[in-house]
């Protein structure tokens, strides 16, 4: 199926409501039919033209539709027909079409300034513009990565509607062409596609018991994404990480917590300090002074419990190499998951 035929077939929605879920702004497009309300309105009536106009569509087309505007529908009308329809919300799939820069807000043009008043109709024509976007960049992936269309299919087939309609999304990749793939199929494309990327150990524990529970699956999908861009200027937002809470501790799992097997590549390189202290600071040892008890460098075993984010107090002299203690695990830690560390310096 060709872009233009997906968006043919699709209702672009967009509302505006106050915090009390009232609605102020109706904005609906379907094959250039369009559908505007605000001022003053009746909402009954509003929402059954709504769905008039919805009918004939396969899909519905907007952002942050699952999270905002089908929520408040199904709470003001949930006998809605359009409330059936699979839904392609372009929130959801930005971070996987832009995993190093997943913008997840309209970019209101139209508006001269930032107060401006918000056109439902304006914003709905510009979530397709986004979703065009997104399917260039999910059509222009490499050939050795077009796997991974496959592998969002799978985490987005069949997840529980209570969870997540993922139906819409889903049906975004079979349009792009990715084929249905099965459960040990979708853990060889997961473990292809992070190959050095992630401990071994934790990838098999992790993934593979998030792949068994269909509506953990999307958590999987947002993980596969993240770490195609893991240790650039990665971003991942906070809205998945608020309505997908198991990305997070599936990304400590696979990239914060060394296996200690020496034939891991992956813990072997990020949480050795040595080489991590060559890597960033091109030295290769610690200060030999002051030692640790056993006879080491106090300041490489302060590193190592950083680098493993375990609690420590630790006492160096003026000129011990302080500074270093806290600087090599948190760049090492930002390279393994994006997360920044905060210094308090009681100096001044």
């Amino acid at each position: 199926m060709k872009l233009t035929q997906l968006i043919d077939k699709s209702l672009l929605l967009d509302l505006e409501t106050l915090e009390d879920n009232r609605l102020v702004k109706v904005g609906a497009i379907f094959q250039g039919n369009c559908l505007e309300k605000k001022g003053k309105f009746s909402q009954g009536e509003a929402l059954r033209q709504l769905d008039a106009l919805a009918a004939p569509a396969e899909f519905v087309l907007g952002h942050n539709l699952l999270g905002h505007d089908l929520p408040i529908l199904q709470a003001l009308a949930p006998d809605l027909k359009l409330l059936e329809k699979p839904v392609i919300d372009t929130l959801y799939l930005s971070p996987l079409a832009f995993p190093e820069n997943p913008y997840h807000r309209l970019v209101k043009d139209y508006k001269l300034i930032r107060s401006g008043i918000n056109d439902p109709v304006a914003d709905a024509r510009l979530a397709a513009g986004i979703f065009a976007d997104q399917w260039e960049a999910f059509a222009a992936l490499p050939e050795a990565k077009k796997e991974i269309l496959s592998f969002y299919r799978y985490c987005f087939e069949g997840v529980p509607t209570d969870i997540l309609s993922g139906r819409g999304i889903a049906a975004v990749f079979v349009a792009l062409g990715a084929v249905r793939i099965t459960e040990n199929q979708a853990f060889e494309v997961f473990q292809r596609q992070v190959a050095g990327k992630t401990c071994e150990t934790g990838l098999v524990m992790a993934a593979f018991n998030h792949l068994l529970d269909p509506s953990c699956r999307p958590n999987l999908a947002y993980c596969l994404a993240w770490l195609q861009v893991a240790g650039h200027n990665s971003v991942l937002p906070p809205w998945v990480r608020h309505r997908f809470p198991d990305v997070v501790p599936v990304l400590r799992e696979l990239r914060d917590i060394p296996c200690g097997k020496s034939d891991c590549g992956y813990c072997s390189e990020t949480h050795d300090p040595r080489r991590q202290l060559q890597k960033y600071f091109g030295f290769e040892a610690f200060r030999p002074t002051p030692a640790a008890p056993d006879g080491g460098s106090l300041q490489e075993q302060i590193v190592l419990h950083g680098l493993a984010d375990r609690p420590q107090l630790a006492i160096l002299p003026t000129g011990g190499g302080k500074s270093l203690c806290f600087q090599l695990p948190a760049l090492a830690r930002h390279y393994r998951r994006g997360v920044l560390t905060m210094v308090i310096s009681p100096l001044q």
